[in-house]
């Protein structure tokens, strides 16, 4: 019988998901010997063995690899016979370079669920209990390889049990970095908010929950960071806390205590209830049912509501206690980044919480909830964090040297590319304060850190006054810089691996285009090399420039200008503006034409938040109706004034919603069709399910293949995979 021994090099995710746990455990079932170890490439495997059993475990790494486990590649080689006695698993390799992926936080299994509650467990009630399947591994890790002592975790020495079940292959908890129980784990506190110590352990929990019954506030100390926390149906906390966190309209994410709860309260698909029941526990956005009672101060003015499930063991306890759905909203000043730390929370915060329920584990990578929808019965992602990243992608050419990419000014979120490898970071947030900027480049150095990585090249938008563009100057590195939209389109055809040409159809608010003017509606026909700007809606002004924004009736005002339709909002100030192009830059939005359409409709006349006139105007959307408005293209400009003739004439809101989202749907039907090409869909205005749905539906009619962003979010949360996958410098 032929004996042999190879070498395998595991590259993806699997470090802290318990791969080395089942690789000892199947080769040892299979009489191997050898060993398995992390370094900074991912998990390697020595084992030796007769020579089909070999060709077995190789099968079997794969195909039986722990839920939480992605295998990128396995590279195999055959090496000299040594002798081992056993198979172990052996200490971890330091490298100067790291390129494993790290684990994203992921929700507590069913096996640790049931501990939680089970009175003769001696976990019943731990708040942290975990495993190598489940618990927090992003949030925790200071660096890599991936072991107890490079997490936060190692100021708490593992108790003797604790330590058994740690060393034992037959636990599931065998080497699994998290793991503590209520004797060596860490201590929960409850806090008043000048940070006096009012409770312990459960009886924070009990504590918080009452007063939470009693209409409190209380923030609680999640995997990534601070929550505001609030009885979902009381009015009054909700009214409090959006006058103390001066966020009036935008909506709050509702946490519930199962799947029937969230079932009495919003619409589910099959796909919804997947994604709300998976391990990354996202907040799921759902349309309202019939029987929504929660009450319009949850999510004003809009038929959606953001809901979740319980992703950790702290939340799973107060939710048995409270049996009721709470808002679950992020702890921070409207727009600030997410706080994960007690100092900054009493001094930043102390105005907003009445109580704070913390811990003694530190937080070293601070990480929001993931927001995500079901689109055509895919997840499409709106804010992509907690259970979804860091995550990798494969770029379309292998990087001549590291690089670093910034992403945009919203919703932002870092990368950091070598060799053909993305590392998308978590969600940051829009760069608008100097909280945000820190928390910008504290992500930076994370990753630096994580991955012993430092660039040799920086990648940022063309937007001169970006904050992100201004501190990749500052870099001092060579710079390459991508426009907005052309981004957009290759961090979808990077995450579909499209080699090809494709039409991208880049509907979003602001992006800077190759001209100087603000772009947002735009047809491209893209490679990684460049693009071609082949159809856009025709510009129109913003009056006042950046003020129109937070001000919908300019861009009515300026629409109506454009239409040669007159009306008292056209005021002789703004013609005069508009004639003369006074401090009114131009724009081909789509973003800025969902504005004008709800102030004109009178369905959205006040700025309320980024997306609310979309989201408006989608509550209001009738299937029944089929018609569209009028439009025309004229050598690739698309002229919206026949509708925005039509929509000043009148109709009830249903109708103008309707027949505006209908005519969205036209107009890329009608450009694409004009193109014998993959088609990708990218930009904000794809996160509208309405749009996106109807769009995808009548381009497949068509016979186009189409491409909806799924891993990645459509917004401005993808253009650092974008700037990477660009393939000029």
């Amino acid at each position: 019988m032929a004996v042999e021994r190879k070498r395998y090099e595991i590259i993806g995710t699997v470090q802290g998901v318990g791969f080395r746990p089942f690789v000892y455990k199947l080769a040892s079932a299979l009489g191997l010997n050898g060993r398995v170890y992390n370094d900074g490439f991912g998990v390697v495997v020595e084992a030796q063995g007769a020579t089909e059993t070999l060709e077995d475990f190789e099968k079997r790494l794969e195909a039986e690899k722990p839920a939480l486990a992605v295998i990128s590649r396995i590279d195999a080689q055959a090496i000299a016979l040594q002798n081992d006695k056993a198979f172990v698993i052996d200490q971890s390799k330091s490298a100067e370079t790291i390129a494993a992926h790290i684990p994203p936080d992921t929700a507590i299994c069913a096996e640790c669920e049931k501990e939680l509650f089970d009175p003769l467990d001696r976990r019943y009630r731990h708040p942290f209990i975990a495993c190598s399947c489940c618990g927090a591994r992003y949030t925790i890790i200071e660096s890599l390889p991936y072991d107890r002592e490079a997490t936060s975790m190692r100021v708490f020495p593992m108790c003797e049990k604790c330590q058994s079940e740690y060393k034992n292959p037959a636990d599931r908890r065998f080497h699994a970095q998290p793991i503590a129980c209520n004797q060596c784990g860490s201590v929960l506190s409850l806090l008043d908010s000048s940070g006096k110590t009012l409770a312990q352990n459960y009886e924070a929990i009990e504590q918080a929950a009452e007063a939470i019954e009693a209409g409190a506030i209380v923030a609680i100390k999640a995997l990534g960071g601070y929550q505001l926390c609030l009885d979902a149906r009381n009015a009054g906390a909700l009214k409090t806390i959006r006058d103390r966190k001066n966020r009036p309209l935008k909506p709050f994410a509702v946490l519930f205590g199962s799947i029937k709860e969230i079932a009495a309260q919003a619409v589910l698909t099959d796909a919804d209830r997947a994604l709300l029941l998976s391990n990354r526990r996202p907040i799921v956005l759902l349309n309202k049912s019939a029987a929504y009672d929660l009450g319009d101060l949850v999510a004003p003015l809009i038929d959606r509501i953001g809901a979740m499930l319980p992703s950790s063991p702290i939340q799973y306890l107060l939710l048995e206690r409270l049996k009721r759905p709470i808002v679950a909203t992020s702890a921070n000043i409207s727009d600030a980044p997410i706080i994960t730390g007690e100092p900054a929370l009493l001094t930043q915060l102390g105005g907003v919480f009445d109580l704070a329920r913390t811990h003694d584990r530190a937080i070293i990578n601070a990480c929001d909830d993931s927001v995500a929808q079901t689109i055509a019965s895919q997840t499409i992602m709106t804010r992509r964090a907690r259970g979804f990243a860091p995550e990798a992608c494969a770029l379309p050419r292998k990087l001549d040297r590291p690089a670093l990419a910034l992403g945009a000014q919203q919703k932002s979120a870092i990368a950091i590319g070598f060799d053909k490898s993305a590392i998308v970071s978590p969600h940051i947030g829009d760069l608008f304060s100097i909280e945000a900027m820190g928390y910008f480049e504290r992500t930076i150095a994370a990753l630096k850190r994580l991955y012993r990585f430092e660039p040799q090249r920086v990648v940022c938008d063309l937007h001169p006054r970006y904050a992100s563009t201004r501190f990749a100057k500052a870099l001092n590195l060579p710079l390459t810089q991508v426009q907005h939209h052309h981004a957009h389109a290759l961090a979808v055809m990077a995450e579909y691996g499209l080699s090809s040409k494709a039409l991208a159809i880049a509907w979003d608010g602001t992006g800077y285009g190759a001209d100087g003017t603000i772009w947002g509606g735009e047809f491209l026909i893209a490679d990684y090399g460049g693009f071609e700007r082949v159809a856009y809606i025709k510009p129109f002004a913003l009056i006042g420039g950046e003020a129109a924004i937070k001000e919908p009736r300019r861009i009515a005002a300026s629409l109506l200008f454009e239409a040669k339709i007159d009306s008292p909002i056209l005021s002789k100030n703004y013609q005069t503006m508009l004639a003369k192009r006074l401090n009114s830059p131009l724009t081909s939005s789509i973003g800025r034409l969902f504005d004008g359409a709800a102030y004109l409709s009178g369905i959205q006349t006040e700025y309320g938040f980024d997306g609310l006139s979309g989201l408006a105007i989608e509550a209001r959307y009738d299937a029944s109706e089929r018609r569209s408005y009028p439009f025309s293209v004229q050598d690739g400009v698309i002229d919206h004034s026949p509708m925005f003739a039509a929509i000043a004439r009148g109709g009830d809101q249903r109708e103008i919603a309707s027949r505006f989202l209908n005519t969205l749907r036209d107009i890329a039907v009608f450009v694409a069709a004009q193109y014998d090409l993959p088609i990708v869909l990218c930009g904000g205005a794809f996160q509208n399910k309405t749009l996106a749905n109807m769009a995808l539906n009548k381009l497949r009619e068509s016979g186009k293949t189409v491409y909806l962003p799924e891993r990645f979010p459509p917004n401005d949360g993808a253009i650092a995979l974008g700037q990477l996958a660009y393939d000029k410098e």
